[in-house]
């Protein structure tokens, strides 16, 4: 049966809150293959969650997902040019340090006193230190111009050791994007086609993978009054491949979601019965080749080789075979020990081999066939066995009134629900003759680099997950929907496990610039940006970076918004605005008898815009208030010039930090302009009390 193999571009790449789905696209031309392997896929693939589209005159009859080992042709013979020149500078580096080293301690050794081994006179006294003077000058000459170049070759074998470890890094993150090497493997996905035409089709895989997170940041660029909200999210994927010029839809959803419809049992009213078993459906193969394919396919070798047939790993024996008698020398099916089938050398040509296998009449006694081998052992109670004479009545009449009573039978067996292995009908396969699970289906035997593999996506998982996120961003996003953000553009993800940033969408929308003052609190006056969410989905929390006018003004923060809602963003202190605030207070008693206090406070603001632009400006502040029931202290508002309003924060503050006696006055501010505000109020107490903290309310 022929196979064709094919690679799938890149389509799209969804991202959830955790993991991904890559979607991939491939052409098969005409005339169709009966089998198409799609290869190169990365070992992170979860096979459980493998989708196919086919568009066009085919069907798609099984889906089956395995590993490719890349052979000596598909390998890279040798390491990227960079890391190779960084290794040799590397080593360059180190040799270098070595022979300076040598040089510099064969140099501190040299003697410049030496005996004379002549016969001749010894020379004058002031001739011999001239030269010793000499001597050790050049010596010393010579020892500062090696230290220095040692020096110089230390911190050149540093950088390079430096840049050898880049490169390695860099080698290693981008080890998905180059040629496999015959040590690493990859995954491919094998789909049985069925052609109605003669016509080339489109197939569409979808598959997901687990290492891989994102999360939002936001960039608002203000000019005048308009403003371009850009969405921007930073990236994290370690999955063996790279996302590369690709567009990405960043999805806050679970990437899966367990849910099960409920289903209402009948109720009947009469006899109990058993509850019908559950079984799988897949639509029968057209024709005896396809519906024997893994039976030829697994004997063809077996005829080729020796006559000691290869054992069969499986699952339990018999469980999806419809042979309802207990197989001669085996245990029934329900006292079979699971996942396993049992393992007879057999002779497919030898007809003693074939007259051992049957089924021999009730009663016989294979004493023939048997010779010159152990007996088979003792089979066990048959899974369907008619009911003996023997056991005369009782048994039968114990059924009977079980039924009237709406009890189960006592040896009635349990209902049996079949697992996810029996329902992958594209990893099942037939046993082969040589088994006495021979005609039945059980799971295809694992593979060895499972357990390696299971490992290592862990293990990139793991990191991942505990990945910490750039300062500033969120993932705890509370909504009640979930919204997917699709990018402009194709970007660029690599597979290294580290965060990358990029562009989303960009929205436009109409922005008001306000200032806002806390003088009590604070004498600065504070700029914010007033705008509504332009995008179709949420803003989700995150920072947000603000440009006024091509200038970086601040790193702020941006909380949940719906659709359609305000956002108030701040833009920072401006310092073009001055304000300062003072206080006059004063106490004078009341009453005939001077029985009580009157506490008079003035407040005193005094703003000044210096820029050269008119401004809005809102300045809070706050009166004392009583509380509910307290008829000894009385608040009494005075004079506000020019006149105030009520001003209530935000609702969602805690009740106990919600502030009550509030105010604010919005005023209009042209440029290099000065103005004042001036309010007052009084409190009377009783003149035998004093408020807490003293009577002075104001400072």
């Amino acid at each position: 049966m022929t196979v064709v193999s094919v690679e799938a571009r890149l389509e799209h790449v969804t991202v959830y809150m955790t993991g991904a789905r890559v979607r991939r696209v491939t052409t098969i031309p005409a005339p169709l293959p009966s089998r198409v392997r799609i290869t190169g896929l990365p070992l992170s693939v979860i096979d459980d969650t493998v989708r196919v589209e086919v568009g066009g005159p085919a069907l798609a009859t099984g889906v089956r997902v395995g590993l490719d080992a890349p052979g000596a042709d598909q390998a890279a013979a040798e390491e990227a040019p960079e890391l190779a020149a960084a290794r040799r500078r590397a080593a360059h580096a180190d040799a270098e340090v070595e022979r300076l080293r040598a040089g510099l301690e064969t140099l501190e050794g040299a003697s410049v006193i030496e005996p004379d081994p002549s016969d001749d006179p010894p020379a004058a006294f002031g001739a011999v230190l001239a030269a010793r003077r000499a001597l050790v000058a050049v010596k010393a000459q010579r020892e500062l111009a090696v230290r220095a170049q040692l020096a110089a070759a230390r911190r050149e074998a540093d950088d390079a050791k430096r840049a050898l470890e880049a490169a390695v890094d860099r080698d290693r993150r981008t080890g998905s994007a180059r040629p496999a090497r015959l040590h690493e493997l990859r995954k491919h996905i094998e789909l049985e086609l069925q052609a109605t035409a003669a016509h080339e089709i489109l197939v569409h895989v979808e598959y997901q993978v687990a290492a891989a997170r994102w999360a939002p940041s936001y960039v608002a660029r203000i000019e005048g009054e308009r403003v371009k909200l850009e969405v921007r999210a930073v990236v994290a994927q370690d999955t063996g491949e790279d996302w590369l010029a690709v567009p990405l839809r960043l999805s806050t959803a679970e990437p899966e979601r367990f849910s099960l419809l409920p289903e209402l049992a009948p109720q009947k009213i009469g006899r109990r019965q058993q509850e019908p078993v559950k079984s799988g459906f897949r639509a029968p193969p057209a024709g005896a080749d396809t519906l024997y394919a893994d039976y030829e396919r697994d004997l063809r070798p077996r005829r080729a080789a020796t006559a000691e047939a290869r054992k069969f790993q499986g699952g339990a024996a018999g469980e999806d075979s419809t042979y309802e008698g207990a197989r001669p020398g085996a245990p029934a099916a329900r006292h079979s020990a699971p996942d396993t089938f049992a393992t007879e050398v057999w002779d497919e040509e030898s007809s003693r081999g074939k007259e051992a296998f049957s089924t021999p009449p009730k009663g016989f006694q294979m004493t023939e066939l048997g010779r010159g081998m152990p007996p088979p052992p003792p089979a066990p109670q048959a899974a369907r066995k008619p009911t003996s004479l023997v056991l005369g009545m009782d048994h039968v009449r114990r059924n009977r009134a079980a039924s009237s009573r709406g009890e189960a039978p006592a040896d009635a067996p349990a209902p049996v629900v079949p697992g996810t292995p029996r329902l992958d009908y594209g990893n099942l396969v037939m046993a082969p003759p040589s088994s006495l699970a021979r005609g039945t289906l059980a799971p295809r035997p694992p593979d060895r680099h499972a357990s390696a593999i299971a490992t290592e996506l862990s293990t990139a998982q793991t990191r991942l997950t505990t990945l910490p996120l750039p300062p500033g961003y969120h993932t705890d996003w509370t909504h009640t929907y979930d919204y997917a953000f699709v990018t402009d553009g194709a970007v660029d993800v690599r597979a290294d496990g580290g965060w990358h940033s990029i562009p989303v969408t960009a929205k436009p929308g109409a922005v008001k610039l306000r200032h806002v003052a806390v003088p009590r609190e604070q004498p600065d006056v504070f700029r914010v940006a007033e705008l509504v969410n332009p995008l179709a989905g949420p803003l989700l929390p995150g920072p947000i970076d603000v440009y006024d006018r091509g200038r970086f003004l601040v790193t702020s923060e941006v909380d949940y918004t719906p659709p359609g809602a305000p956002v108030e963003v701040g833009l920072g202190v401006d310092a073009a605005v001055k304000i300062s605030r003072n206080t006059e207070f004063r106490e004078e008693k009341t009453g005939m008898l001077g029985g009580g206090l009157r506490l008079h406070h003035a407040i005193t603001i005094d703003v000044e815009n210096l820029s050269g632009r008119a401004v809005d400006l809102e300045i809070r502040e706050r009166v004392p208030v009583t509380r509910e029931g307290d008829d000894e202290v009385e608040v009494i508002a005075g004079k506000v010039e020019p006149a105030w309003e009520r001003w209530t924060p935000d609702p969602g503050a805690p009740r106990d930090l919600r502030l009550r006696g509030g105010y604010r006055w919005k005023l209009a501010l042209p440029a290099s302009t000065k103005k004042t505000v001036r309010a007052a109020y009084e409190v009377k107490i009783a003149g035998k009390l004093e408020l807490i903290g003293g009577n002075r309310r104001e400072s």
